[in-house]
């Protein structure tokens, strides 16, 4: 097999009109990066592309794509790091102004179900736009769910390839890969990377391991814009949190107030700080805005023009709006280096550092870190030396002693539910395709036997005449891309407390949701215990002394939530994961059910995603599941009196006056859902 090529920038510049007409770009020439991938984009290669952000690795993708979806012949594909990036990706491609216009594009992410007829779009698409964990689990049920259409990938695109390294995420792009090069035979990888020490490595793991093509290994400094990058110093003499996120914002305001003719970007590393950084702006006279993965189209573009071309002074992000969304401005502000307790990877803050700079409009685009004055140098030493790319498949937590490979179970759980692995001497076949054994990752029989006796243990496999097989439970754990111990931990709380008749009592219930295998390695903090105080020490008397503090902590914040919704400040942001978590962990629970234990509990968990969505207490679910009620109406319903839909068909007047709502429109609504509620009901 040839090595690895490299390629550098190319300065002689290219014309944009020497490319094939079946695609056009706005522009006269390509930059020094586009014009090096220009002698390459329609060879039977692979590419590692790793250069600054605004260097114009996009039009380097389309080049790829456009010569596969019209001379190779297949399907392309398109690899984003977010949702969001997907979505934006697929509103640029299907406006009829691009050269893509005319092309059959579909979307494929989470929020999307697979169902016949998005298979038949999949089927006749030219290009497929996808997250990385949307791939691997396409890519895993190849057989079961018939994706025949991924035989016809001939080129993929992987955005922000240096997702690869970052825990939790980079696993199952990993994984994804290794699979998709076995399923395509005739595969192309691109990967568009910022630099990175190692990209030579992942160039080396492309081609010898996974595609058996030549790879083309471009780095790049060209940057079209100089950027400038200052360590602003802020005060972190206190202990309290509140205090060090005003600090920040504080210290950030004033950079503001010195350029207060610039557009600012301002990235926190939270929703709550993001917030109060926002507030502080507009306190300040000037008009901001908070933009986050979760706008709707209409109202994010609004945002962003307003920013580009209107009054807008400051946009207040979070870390999403810097893995790939194109918006950048003269001057970019990044809120500290810490996201809670832990340390903001080098990576993350220089992708939000690369936002700073518009091409052709400013001479320079400048960023400011914002570090803690006692640790000032020591996080400017850290962030002078980039990360290098590493494999997360061997990710542990636990000690060096004892640890506990939970990504690694994860991976081994679904590949035997889909047939890939069989054997213990299947694990080390399927193994030597990875990153993480091409960087030399110790991996031995001691962690293969630790990790599959290990899932014996929590029920998720089995072994009959010498074959691995998953249980119910890894069957779930593989479905619903659950981590096997969480799963087998639902089942055995959800069995006790469904056994001791005790699932009306919301301490036990929470403790059953919340005394999982992810919290129980959880972090809880000092302010987060004494907040917690009282809650823990009746768990701990109920119970034992032996459940970690962070399973108590998942426990207390289910708790305030099924009670009244509300949790202390200090859990805010937790306690909004858990909600927004919990669809799958109903559809996981629904699941173990039907597939497992057999608790026939299905109105059950309805009425509980109910509860843990809206907060309300049991005797309120039935008022929030009126249209147009929510928890505020329903709290204020029940304070009036009120229990049942039936009530409010008994009392419309009062009804009308509690929850303080005019709309014909509305009350219509909630009047004929009441109505049939009733009839069901019976009452």
């Amino acid at each position: 097999m040839p090595p690895v090529q490299k390629l550098e920038d190319q300065w002689e510049l290219v014309e944009t009109k020497k490319f094939p007409e079946y695609a056009s770009f706005p522009f006269e020439k390509f930059n020094p990066v586009q014009s090096a991938v220009y002698s390459i984009y329609n060879q039977d290669c692979s590419a590692v592309i790793a250069a600054r952000t605004s260097a114009g690795k996009t039009v380097c993708a389309e080049m790829f794509m456009s010569n596969e979806v019209h001379e190779r012949g297949n399907k392309a594909m398109y690899l984003c790091p977010l949702r969001a990036l997907a979505k934006e990706k697929i509103d640029d491609w299907t406006d009829k102004s691009h050269h893509f216009g005319s092309k059959k594009i579909s979307i494929c992410t989470g929020d999307y179900r697979l169902t016949a007829a998005r298979r038949k779009e999949l089927e006749e698409s030219d290009i497929i736009i996808m997250t990385s964990e949307m791939l691997n689990s396409r890519c895993r049920n190849f057989k079961s769910e018939k994706n025949e259409w991924l035989k016809d990938i001939g080129t993929i695109i992987v955005d922000e390839s240096h997702l690869l390294t970052v825990p939790g995420r980079g696993d199952h792009l990993e994984v994804g890969l290794m699979t998709l090069s076995q399923i395509a035979k005739d595969l192309r990888i691109v990967f568009l990377s910022a630099t990175m020490p190692n990209v030579n490595e992942i160039a080396d793991w492309i081609s010898y391991e996974l595609t058996g093509k030549q790879t083309h290994l471009l780095v790049s400094e060209f940057r079209p814009c100089p950027l400038g990058v200052h360590y602003e110093r802020y005060w972190d003499g206190t202990k309290y949190y509140d205090e060090l996120e005003q600090e920040k914002v504080n210290t950030a305001l004033q950079i503001v107030d010195d350029y207060s003719d610039d557009k600012f970007l301002i990235f926190a590393h939270t929703k709550r700080t993001g917030n109060i950084m926002l507030k502080a702006l507009r306190d300040s006279g000037y008009q901001a805005e908070f933009h986050n993965a979760n706008l709707e189209k209409a109202k994010r573009e609004k945002v962003e023009k307003s920013f580009r071309d209107g009054p807008l002074d400051a946009i207040v992000a979070t870390s999403t709006l810097a893995w790939g969304l194109n918006l950048p401005a003269r001057r970019v502000i990044i809120l500290g280096v810490h996201r809670g307790l832990n340390e903001v990877d080098t990576y993350d803050i220089w992708q939000m550092a690369g936002r700073a700079g518009r091409v052709g409009l400013d001479p320079r685009g400048d960023v400011y870190v914002l570090v803690p004055e006692k640790k000032a140098d020591y996080h400017q030493k850290r962030l002078g030396k980039h990360q290098p790319i590493v494999s997360r498949l061997l990710d542990y937590v636990g000690t060096e002693e004892s640890p506990h490979y939970k990504t690694l179970a994860f991976h081994i759980c679904s590949e035997i539910h889909h047939g890939g692995i069989k054997t213990v001497e299947d694990i080390h076949k399927w193994y030597e395709h990875s990153l993480a054994h091409f960087q030399a990752q110790h991996f031995d029989e001691t962690i293969v036997d630790q990790t599959v006796e290990l899932l014996k243990k929590f029920s998720v496999i089995r072994e009959e005449e010498g074959e691995l097989k998953v249980t119910g439970v890894g069957k779930v754990s593989s479905m619903f891309y659950y981590s096997p111990f969480d799963a087998s931990n639902l089942r055995r709380n959800f069995t006790y407390l469904f056994k001791d008749g005790v699932e009306s009592n919301d301490i036990y219930l929470s403790m059953a949701l919340g005394n999982i295998d992810t919290h129980r390695g959880g972090i809880c903090n000092r302010q987060e215990k004494e907040a917690m105080d009282k809650f823990a020490k009746r768990i701990r008397y109920d119970f034992n002394d032996k459940i970690p503090d962070a399973a108590i902590k998942a426990a207390f914040v289910y708790y305030c939530i099924l009670q009244n919704g509300n949790a202390p400040p200090i859990f805010n942001a937790f306690a909004r994961t858990l909600q927004q978590d919990f669809p799958r962990t109903k559809a996981v629970l629904d699941a173990l059910d039907n597939m497992s234990a057999k608790w026939e509990k299905e109105s059950f968990f309805k009425e509980l995603e109910a509860r843990v969505s809206y907060g309300v207490p049991v005797e309120m679910v039935d008022l929030v599941k009126l249209p147009n009620v929510g928890a505020a109406r329903a709290r204020a319903l029940y304070s009036a009196g009120f229990r049942t839909p039936q009530d409010l068909l008994d009392n419309k007047s009062k009804a009308e006056k509690a929850m303080n709502l005019k709309s014909e429109r509305m009350l219509k609504e909630i009047y004929e859902a009441a109505k049939l509620q009733a009839l069901t009901s019976g009452s």
